[in-house]
């Protein structure tokens, strides 16, 4: 069930106190096109910064549907390269620039990385090219950007915010994929990514405040039926293996991500199949999008859609 916290905090929350951690869930759903549910990414605010964590189809949609000023994003880490979590990213760069972005633009992920942001800028070269003429005379420098490649470790330190990489099995063909851990005044938030059981991310929830991860879901009757759905299921986080992780990591809270149900299955499935499962008291609520998550003395759960 969602919860929505009261007008006086739905105002309050334009300014974040420096004490909380907000976690906005800006896309929650797959590679479907899904105006409920855009891909996957995740808006990361602590003290003055704003770190993005993937760039899926509709991000800078949702940024703007919660006030944040594209330009302001500094930062964005990239789980991995399937296009459901890197499609925003020509229009969160291109847009961040029209917005008059004046910092270089911080961007971190696997192998490959590099190649795919030089490709973008080319793509739209032409683009580029007039709109640093008049009338508009954007700066070039708007368009800066550093490449950190990463690996597994501490990629992140900076004003207090702490951002480790952990390398997960996302399986299919995809060789580098990384989960996040995100640190802030002793607080801490585990975004998994694509990915399915993994003992690393097992070993690095342990604890967390907030854990974000991905969940699919089909019947056993498709499954056996079709050789792509069961491919499916293995390169993802069934429900059992999510009462697995949760039983393991013994997280506070937990928001199920990347929602990708199949052959009818219900959300309400979902979550009676991992509580049945569970040996902990930890509370679980699945993602919708523009869902925040404020980390403070407490957690509190609530819709940041402004444009209402």
């Amino acid at each position: 069930m969602r919860l929505f916290v009261f007008s006086f905090l739905f105002f309050l929350s334009f300014s974040l106190n420096a004490e909380i951690m907000r976690v906005t869930i800006l896309g929650s759903g797959t590679p479907r096109p899904d105006i409920k549910r855009f891909s996957q990414s995740i808006l990361v605010e602590a003290g003055e910064q704003k770190l993005l964590f993937d760039s899926g189809r509709g991000a800078v949609i949702r940024l703007n549907q919660m006030n944040v000023d594209i330009a302001k994003v500094q930062s964005i880490f990239f789980t991995h390269l399937h296009s459901d979590h890197i499609l925003g990213f020509p229009d969160l760069l291109l847009t961040g620039w029209i917005y008059r972005r004046n910092e270089i633009l911080n961007i971190y992920g696997p192998k490959g990385i590099g190649g795919y942001v030089k490709n973008i800028k080319k793509a739209y070269q032409e683009d580029i090219n007039i709109r640093t003429q008049k009338p508009e005379s954007l700066d070039i420098k708007g368009l800066r950007t550093k490449i950190n490649v990463i690996e597994e470790g501490l990629i992140y330190n900076q004003d207090d915010v702490k951002v480790f990489a952990i390398e997960v099995d996302h399986g299919g063909g995809v060789n580098h994929a990384y989960a996040y851990k995100i640190i802030y005044k002793n607080k801490a938030v585990l975004i998994s990514g694509d990915t399915n059981y993994s003992e690393n991310l097992v070993k690095a929830a342990k604890n967390v405040d907030l854990l974000i991860h991905e969940i699919a879901s089909a019947p056993k009757s498709l499954i056996s039926k079709s050789e792509k759905v069961k491919g499916i299921m293995n390169y993802h986080t069934t429900p059992i293996e999510m009462s697995k992780i949760i039983n393991q990591s013994q997280p506070k809270f937990v928001v199920l991500n990347h929602v990708l149900l199949l052959g009818g299955i219900s959300e309400s499935d979902v979550l009676n199949e991992i509580e049945k499962n569970l040996t902990t008291s930890t509370p679980i609520k699945i993602a919708f999008d523009l869902m925040a998550i404020d980390l403070s003395n407490k957690i509190n759960v609530y819709s940041v859609d402004y444009t209402k």
